[in-house]
């Protein structure tokens, strides 16, 4: 039995903020202050990967979303009835149904327009399921970024000293 301690300290169990699942008593798993000090680092380790791999997630998901920003031309939002530039969105489930990043937007929030009236469509936001889209017309306006690019490393001229270390000049030493 664990000996009785008294503690002017409140109860855990009465602290507004503690989880429900927090009890007085120590898991069975964890009886020492130093295996309940490593199982929390591990915990704590594994919410870090977790969060690193969203992170990891969420910016490839960025990158790739800038390869479809640009002019549709020839496509209207059957939102709002707009030309759509920028993103276009096209559904999954719908013959012909795409709509720009404010009307997904507000689709994202349970609200389907269909203001250019062109074709029926359902106002139900379970009915459908919208992904980034291009075509052959998708003219893009974000440039890829060439990527870095390595300084040159300065040539290294007849006089110079060589790299070698030799301490003889570059055109007498492995120049030759």
């Amino acid at each position: 039995e664990r000996p009785l301690v008294a503690s002017l300290a409140p109860r855990p169990s009465a602290w507004p903020f503690c989880a429900p699942q927090m009890a007085e008593t120590p898991s069975p798993a964890a009886s020492t202050p130093e295996e309940l000090a490593a199982a929390q680092a591990a915990k704590r380790a594994e919410i870090e990967a977790k969060l690193e791999a969203l992170r990891l997630k969420r910016a490839k998901e960025e990158e790739q979303k800038t390869a479809y920003f640009g002019e549709h031309p020839g496509i209207t939002c059957d939102g709002c009835g707009v030309a759509i530039v920028g993103y276009r969105y096209k559904c999954k489930d719908c013959p012909n149904h795409d709509v720009c990043e404010t009307c997904y937007d507000s689709h994202q929030r349970g609200v389907v327009t269909n203001n250019l009236g062109k074709q029926v469509i359902s106002s139900k936001p379970e009915d459908h399921r919208f992904v980034l889209y291009k075509d052959k017309s998708f003219q893009p306006l974000v440039k890829k970024a060439a990527g870095l690019t390595e300084a040159k490393s300065a040539k290294t001229k007849p006089n110079d000293p060589c790299p070698c270390g030799s301490g003889k000049k570059y055109k007498k030493c492995c120049n030759t």
